[in-house]
């Protein structure tokens, strides 16, 4: 997820649609004031060698301590929550999506890469309502 107040857009991070990718990129065009938050190790290493890393995410609570007010995959609803409403009136909001059937075959493999579970089983509890739905 990124908010960036330099070019005033609000990118939300969905599940399985090459997020990671793109907020990868994006990331290179923040300010100091953006809020860009953290992805995987891995990742991060990519993001590292454009000269970013994740800022501004982090909060304190009434106590003094630390916790994540942004996150990966926060909503917009939340995200709505925690800003002005200024900002999230005036800023740009988008989000990329993917074919659905897409979407489904990642979230298999993602999901099963440590087990080994066939595509069928694996949609019928991920979405049990699907085999109950007539064609």
């Amino acid at each position: 997820m990124i908010i960036s107040h330099r070019y005033k857009f609000i990118f939300l991070k969905t599940i399985k649609t090459a997020g990671t990718s793109i907020e990868i990129s994006l990331s290179r065009f923040c300010g100091d004031d953006d809020i860009i938050t953290p992805i995987s190790l891995e990742d991060e290493a990519i993001r590292k060698l454009l000269g970013k890393k994740p800022q501004n995410y982090l909060d304190y609570d009434v106590q003094g301590n630390e916790y994540k007010k942004y996150f990966n995959h926060i909503t917009a609803q939340k995200i709505k929550s925690l800003i002005e409403p200024s900002i999230w009136d005036s800023y740009y909001k988008f989000c990329f999506e993917r074919n659905p059937f897409d979407r489904a075959i990642s979230l298999y493999y993602f999901s099963c890469r440590y087990k080994s579970i066939k595509f069928d089983d694996w949609l019928k509890n991920q979405y049990p309502n699907l085999s109950a739905q007539k064609s």
